[in-house]
């Protein structure tokens, strides 16, 4: 009796034995599949992001002017670890006519040639950008609800409003640059000018950013941050730079 309960406690534990076996080579081959089944998974998701970026990019090289595109790509790592990419083409000019043309296209507030800009001073050159820091979120949204079920999508934006404007007016080796863009954080607008002498930036911020030693005056409203910078020796003093700043911004 008691040899027959022990064959039956051994054949018992061989069945167990040969089950568990059984259970590891199924979860095996099913780690298998599904490593096989990601591998393939990401070997086509490659191939269509290959694809989509080709086909923007002629789309980009094309090179029109205003030109906004977002690229969305499902798996990050084959796209440098972004999510999104975009592709800008800003207006660029080299005639101050053609710029008020342009800017008088699109909404907010644009910058202008300052009733009082001295004397010699010329207009050098310009660019208008798309209003990406205002509209990212609401952008990316967009795109990605279109790109539903795609390893890469992409969608031209059409843009109406101004992001950035900046322009250049210089008289020999001085020179007066004009920007206007939207505030990355919205809060109230700011209480009256405020002045930077370029010898008082500071020079962790002069070494990495060389072009922002400069002489800066700043203002804002609640939506847009302004400012007009002279070059350093540049002998436009603080109160003419006020001056020039009352009749600069065209709402």
């Amino acid at each position: 009796m008691k040899k027959a309960m022990k064959a039956a406690v051994v054949a018992a534990g061989i069945t167990m034995l040969m089950g568990s076996v059984n259970m590891t080579e199924a979860v095996a081959s099913k780690a298998t599949n599904k490593s096989a089944q990601a591998a393939k998974s990401s070997a086509a998701d490659k191939k269509a992001v290959e694809a989509v970026k080709a086909e923007l990019s002629k789309k980009f090289a094309l090179k029109n002017p205003g030109d906004l595109y977002i690229l969305y790509v499902r798996d990050k790592a084959l796209n440098g670890g972004s999510e999104f990419m975009y592709y800008m083409n800003m207006f660029q000019f080299k005639s101050y006519e053609d710029y008020l043309n342009q800017a008088g296209k699109l909404k907010g507030p644009t910058i202008k040639k300052p009733d009082d800009l001295p004397e010699g001073y010329q207009f050098v050159k310009g660019n208008i950008q798309p209003p990406i820091v205002a509209n990212k979120d609401k952008y990316e949204k967009e795109v990605k609800s279109e790109a539903k079920g795609k390893a890469a999508y992409f969608k031209k934006i059409e843009w109406k409003e101004i992001g950035e404007i900046n322009l250049e007016f210089a008289n020999g080796k001085d020179n007066i640059q004009m920007q206007v863009s939207h505030k990355i954080d919205k809060d109230a607008a700011s209480n009256g000018y405020r002045y930077i002498k370029s010898d008082k930036v500071d020079a962790k911020t002069a070494k990495k950013i060389p072009d922002m030693v400069r002489n800066m005056l700043t203002w804002s409203d609640q939506d847009y941050v302004y400012n007009i910078t002279t070059n350093p020796g540049n002998p436009l003093t603080k109160e003419e730079m006020i001056k020039l700043a009352k009749t600069a911004v065209k709402k």
